[in-house]
């Protein structure tokens, strides 16, 4: 394969062709060509589409791929208010994002049916898949499946969507080709767009732009070739190369590396500002410690991340103070009862609180029973807080870093408050029964929703906590925005601000690049088979529930695969991707099913498609609700923790939830 790196050459030749453009006269064998400033210029159904293209990428030799992302001006969503995005920090990229949803338009429509379904994501490997996305380097085909955009109110405005089911590979080079066996809306074979099909059929045209990159698709035609895919079916074919990882780990193990030498030498200040002791025998708790605690800031007055402008890594601000919650469970004042006893990290849900959450009588049983201290922090970026930010996000997404900056700083929070919580926390007077410390040095992570999902990513670069379980979990924040039932109210916002869906479509593939940084899917390569510096490898618990409505099986397996968790047997229906193995497991994804939740069962079936689920919370929370509540998953929960295996624990005869 060694003879296609020659490719490169073509690319260059784009990237000097990208801002000059032209028309000019035709003859009988010349077609004319004519390309808005800055288009890609492989389609005029619309000027920026397909994404992610190498026609953005210029040459750069201090990258770690050489390669720096290049948007011109005008070519990104503008708001209705006339407000462009802005791409100069897209254009610190070193390459795409490898979890970015690929996005591209055909003005003629595309029949659903005849795209790579979620069904058989098996077919979409073989050389007749009618969309694949293939490695330049290895010939190795992606996993996958395509959807239009059902939320388009027009055929006009109408994406089509390809999905990887696995994150891609960092440092890669991609080809994405799109056969005629894709029908259009008419259910006939999808015709080639201009003047992707004068590349194609060897048509000279008068455009320079076209012409500059014709050498390299000649040696894009003969890969697919060599890959067994006929020339003459190919309706459109783009290549790109996505990030390092060393860029997109950056962010976090900066910002944990800078903080935790900060604590080494000026400790973490905390506080508890009230005290409430319970009675023995009325209450789950034995006391709740409420107050805060003192963690480096990286992050400004106005919420978003202040980066070094020589590094452009992110730039120690100040100290500033976090809520801290501390639970001590009733089980303290059982006889039987050794003190010290373990701690329990917990991650809140999407739009809550650490106390809001801890309050619940689920989780002060929950800690009761396993005789677990519980510690928490607000989730700050998607915490109750942050609603009003999310609404000004999604109208303006230039303003998204009010979510995702803030999703950086709290995972060095976590990181933090877990330190704080095996060091000073352990020889508090509040924290002591009968003269003896009540928390010890054995600490484990459990985060629900939200809290599993950004659990993933911090249990990815914490240096304290081995053994996590992250309930209802999911990665890749561009997929789960629209299959969330949040995305009800957001949608009509953001459609106040950016009319048209296909901007909208844009807007949410450009956005994996802010949400990287934090995403678990960033991180999961690294969680268990390829441990970052300074982080010991780390057991991971996946439980999760058929037809979850807020966060999307689809996420959780995407999240899975790119562990590489296997299954516990027996998953209630096979996952893609997931080799399903009898325990005791060390790490291992679980799915539950037949559930019930408030004394009804779970019924509801979330769309297929990338609409959001009912606004009706009773429908779209059951299952999301009714895992974490199962005797048998809390009693998995406790032995993992308790003897770092994880087992099968509705084997009784009749057992409905496996």
């Amino acid at each position: 394969m060694k003879r296609y790196r020659v490719v490169s050459a073509g690319i260059i030749l784009s990237i000097a062709a990208l801002f000059s453009y032209g028309c000019g006269s035709s003859n009988n064998n010349t077609k004319s060509v004519t390309l808005g400033q800055g288009c890609n210029p492989l389609s005029t159904d619309d000027c920026f589409l397909p994404y992610p293209s190498f026609y953005y990428l210029t040459s750069d030799p201090s990258t770690a791929t050489g390669w720096r992302v290049n948007y011109p001006s005008g070519i990104l969503p503008v708001t209705k208010q006339g407000v462009a995005l802005n791409p100069a920090p897209f254009n610190t990229e070193d390459g795409f994002s490898p979890a970015s949803q690929i996005l591209v338009y055909f003005a003629q429509g595309v029949t659903p049916t005849s795209l790579p379904s979620q069904g058989d994501i098996t077919s979409s490997t073989l050389a007749t898949s009618p969309i694949q996305v293939i490695d330049f380097t290895t010939g190795t085909r992606v996993p996958l499946f395509a959807e239009v955009d059902a939320n388009a109110p027009s055929l006009q405005q109408q994406g089509l969507i390809i999905r990887p089911a696995i994150r891609l590979n960092t440092s890669t080079h991609y080809v994405v080709v799109i056969l005629n066996t894709v029908k259009d809306i008419n259910g006939q074979p999808l015709q080639a767009p201009v003047p992707f099909r004068y590349l194609r059929d060897k048509t000279p045209t008068n455009n320079t732009i076209v012409e500059g990159i014709r050498t390299h698709y000649e040696q894009l035609f003969s890969f697919l070739t060599s890959q067994g895919i006929n020339r003459n079916n190919i309706v459109l074919a783009w290549d790109f190369s996505t990030a390092s990882d060393s860029f997109l780990t950056s962010h976090l193990l900066s910002m944990r590396d800078q903080a935790l030498a900060m604590t080494v030498t000026a400790g973490i200040p905390y506080s508890f500002f009230t005290m409430t002791t319970f009675t023995p025998g009325t209450s789950n708790l034995y006391s709740e410690l409420i107050g805060e605690f003192t963690a480096p800031t990286f992050l400004n007055s106005s919420g978003y991340l202040v980066t070094n402008s020589t590094t452009g890594l992110p730039q120690y601000v100040d100290q500033a103070p976090y809520p801290l919650v501390v639970h001590i469970p009733a089980c303290i004042t059982d006889t039987t009862t050794t003190l010290p006893i373990p701690i329990m990290i917990y991650g809140h849900g999407l739009f809550g609180s650490a106390q809001g959450e801890m309050d619940s009588g689920y989780q002060e049983g929950l800690i009761n029973q396993l005789c677990m201290v519980q510690i928490g922090t607000d989730l700050i970026g998607l915490s109750s807080s942050d609603v009003p930010n999310a609404a000004i996000a999604v109208g303006d997404f230039n303003k998204l870093g009010l979510i995702t900056d803030k999703i950086q700083q709290v995972q060095i929070n976590v990181v933090v408050m877990t330190r704080l919580a095996i060091g000073a926390l352990m020889n508090d007077p509040d924290l002591q029964y009968n003269g003896k410390n009540i928390i010890g040095d054995t600490v484990y992570y459990y985060g629900i929703s939200d809290g599993g999902i950004q659990g993933a990513t911090f249990m990815s670069i914490d240096p304290d906590i081995t053994k996590g379980v992250l309930g209802v979990a999911g990665s890749t924040w561009s997929l789960m925005i629209q299959r969330n039932p949040e995305y009800n109210m957001l949608e009509p916002i953001m459609a106040g601000s950016y009319p048209n869906a296909l901007d909208r479509m844009k807007l949410l593939s450009l956005s994996q690049y802010d949400w990287d940084f934090a995403d678990p899917i960033t991180f999961a390569p690294h969680t268990i088979m390829d441990p970052l510096p300074k982080t010991p490898q780390k057991q991971i618990l996946i439980q999760a529930g058929i037809n979850d409505s807020e966060v999307s099986n689809l996420a959780t397996n995407l999240l899975a695969r790119t562990m590489g968790l296997p299954g516990l047997q027996t998953l209630p229906v096979p996952v893609y991707g997931i080799t399903e193995t009898t325990g005791p497991l060390l790490s291992a994804l679980t799915y539950w099913t037949n559930l019930s939740y408030n004394g009804q069962p779970c019924t509801y079936i979330p769309p297929s498609t990338n609409q959001p689920p009912s606004t009706d919370s009773t429908l779209t929370s059951c299952v999301h609700e009714a895992v974490r509540r199962l005797p048998e998953v809390i009693q998995q929960l406790g032995s993992f923790f308790a003897s770092g295996h994880i087992t099968q624990t509705c084997m009784a005869p009749g057992c409905p939830y496996q």
